[in-house]
């Protein structure tokens, strides 16, 4: 071998080994990223709303997946001033996961508040119904295509929950029945963001989902490596929607980050989160 040749051949070896240091960092911290969490803060101004809802706190979170939530985690959300109700937004458990670390989770998130949820996609890949028979055993309200009052000093909102539309179990008819019977403000806890797609009632002024996990890998320019149209554009964060089904209607989208990951535990870019969300009303 020539001196050119070998000085040649060291250039290569030297950029391969830089390479892999590269990506090995990278993946390291993509690993440290989605093994963080950080607790939002919140506030989003609503019409109607009732006097005494103003200031009012809920805590979002969606998408466990295979991720447990800790009393690590209970301990930073307790830094914050405290919410009313936890509001689950679904895929809290998916196949391979032992059903016992999924109710784990639940356990430490009941510390935080009363819990309310929806199912994700995930969820119904799993065995729905044992999994729905543990979490109502401890309180957790199942709120899948149904809606409750939330009352507070004599005055009442709603909190509409809708089922997961990618698996085909969203009933957007049942889930307003309960309060197109008296209609007020009201709240919209969903999986999924496709959901905007569908007919909400008029006196929908809040929607929060998950879902997306914020694209969970985004590169730099390109963005999310596998989130089609609709997702690249309701990816994470607060969005304003105009109703195309109901004149004059427009409402505030809030889609989650998420706590957990999907395919592969890295995050790049989309850090998982948990939300204080205030409802504040407008002047």
């Amino acid at each position: 071998m020539t001196g050119l040749a070998a000085e040649i051949l060291l250039v290569v070896c030297a950029a391969i080994i830089g390479a892999g240091l590269i990506l090995i960092l990278l993946m390291l911290s993509m690993k440290k990223e989605a093994s963080s969490f950080t607790v939002t803060e919140e506030e989003v101004f609503i019409n109607d709303l009732p006097h005494t809802w103003d200031g009012a706190r809920l805590f979002l979170i969606t998408d466990l997946h295979r991720r447990p939530f800790t009393a690590e985690h209970v301990s930073l959300v307790a830094r914050h001033p405290s919410a009313e109700l936890v509001l689950l937004g679904g895929d809290i458990i998916e196949q391979g996961v032992a059903l016992e670390q999924a109710m784990t989770s639940i356990d430490q998130l009941s510390k935080i508040a009363p819990i309310v949820m929806v199912h994700g996609n995930h969820d119904h890949k799993y065995n729905t119904a044992q999994l729905d028979a543990e979490l109502t055993k401890v309180g957790v309200k199942i709120l899948d295509n149904t809606a409750m009052r939330l009352v507070k000093d004599g005055e009442s909102i709603w909190l509409c929950g809708i089922g997961d539309s990618s698996s085909g179990y969203a009933d957007v008819r049942s889930a307003f029945a309960p309060s197109n019977s008296e209609p007020s403000c009201a709240i919209v806890l969903a999986h999924d963001p496709v959901v905007i797609r569908e007919k909400l009632p008029s006196y929908v002024k809040l929607v929060l989902t998950g879902h997306t996990h914020g694209g969970q890998i985004r590169l730099p320019i390109y963005g999310p490596l596998r989130l089609n149209h609709f997702y690249r554009r309701y990816l994470s964060g607060w969005y304003e929607i105009i109703s195309k089904h109901v004149p004059n209607h427009a409402y505030r989208l809030f889609i989650s980050n998420g706590f957990g990951t999907s395919h592969v535990p890295m995050r790049w870019n989309a850090k998982p989160q948990g939300h204080f969300i205030t409802l504040r009303r407008c002047p």
